[in-house]
């Protein structure tokens, strides 16, 4: 097998972003190589580790040093030590048999740990394939209104006179919508209101049911870049997005695998594609009523 981009974690450690072998193991476990910026994280984490229960972590440190760059001195460059260090020596040991000056590879890739400690993988959860999403999107956005919030709506602090005289949240009790939007959802929505809620509950979204028993999705983050969590929800629960009323910034909320977000380009450009194809259909229909209007309309006379 060949290197490839996957996700790692020793025991209940946060994810890491690695590059791996899945064939290359000892005793079933992964030799990741990781990026100086995944490095950087793995190092915050395994001295933490070390600092609450002790020497028998062993941790990684990345030593920056910034130098002058040459020919111009008003410019810097920084240059980065990767040492691998058990703290578990004894007087009779020396720190420099305890510690290891980590290279990177040709590829700038580091191994951390690789033959020693336990990486495993950890997939990418099982997405519903693109073209077996639902050919649905959300109806249209509605707005609450300029200075309304529906956090404020839902705790009856401001009362609306039309369809949405409250929000029923699902889910998590610390997540109220932020945003004043409101992304309606296709009747043909078949989960359970409480397995939806948990299906996005790591995202900063909530599942909502309008006070006229529509459901819909809000977001909870006004973080640059909300809307990749919202169509992340969509596809989650089965949808396409609904990419007629909700535009795809260049900047995400949140941290994303290379795979996630090809697949939620996929799922964008599919309901892009399913706009253009409702809004083709309606100009025919159109004409040819039109059509029929100006042949009854012409005979008349």
């Amino acid at each position: 097998m060949s290197m490839q981009s996957v996700r790692v974690r020793i025991e209940d450690s946060p994810l890491f972003e690695a590059m791996a072998d899945l064939g290359d193991t000892w005793n079933g476990y992964l030799r990741p190589r990781f990026t100086l910026d995944q490095v950087r994280k793995v190092a915050e984490y395994t001295q933490s580790m070390a600092r609450q229960h002790g020497t028998g972590w062993e941790c990684v440190h990345v030593v920056d040093m910034d130098f002058p760059r040459s020919g111009d001195e008003n410019f810097t460059e920084r240059r980065a030590l990767v040492l691998w260090v058990s703290w578990e020596w004894d007087s009779s040991d020396r720190p420099s048999q305890m510690t290891t000056v980590v290279d990177p590879d040709h590829d700038d890739l580091y191994d951390i740990g690789g033959g020693a400690w336990t990486w495993c993988h950890v997939p990418e959860p099982d997405r519903i394939p693109v073209e077996t999403l639902q050919a649905l999107a959300g109806r249209q956005v509605h707005f609450v209104g300029e200075f309304e919030d529906p956090w404020d709506v839902y705790t009856r602090k401001v009362f609306l006179n039309d369809w949405r005289e409250h929000y029923t949240r699902f889910g998590r009790k610390d997540k109220a919508p932020v945003e004043n939007s409101y992304f309606g959802m296709s009747e043909a929505f078949d989960i359970e209101w409480p397995e939806a809620a948990e299906i996005i509950d790591d995202l900063p979204v909530c599942f909502v049911m309008a006070g006229d028993m529509e459901l819909g999705l809000c977001p909870t983050s006004k973080a640059e870049g909300w809307q990749w969590s919202l169509i992340e929800a969509f596809t989650r629960l089965g949808m396409l997005p609904p990419s007629n009323d909700l535009y795809l910034p260049d900047r995400m909320d949140l941290p994303r695998s290379p795979e996630l977000v090809r697949y939620l380009l996929e799922a964008f450009r599919a309901s892009v594609a399913h706009e253009v194809r409702v809004k083709q259909d309606l100009a025919v229909n159109t004409n040819e009523y039109l059509d029929k209007v100006a042949t009854k309309v012409l005979a008349s006379k």
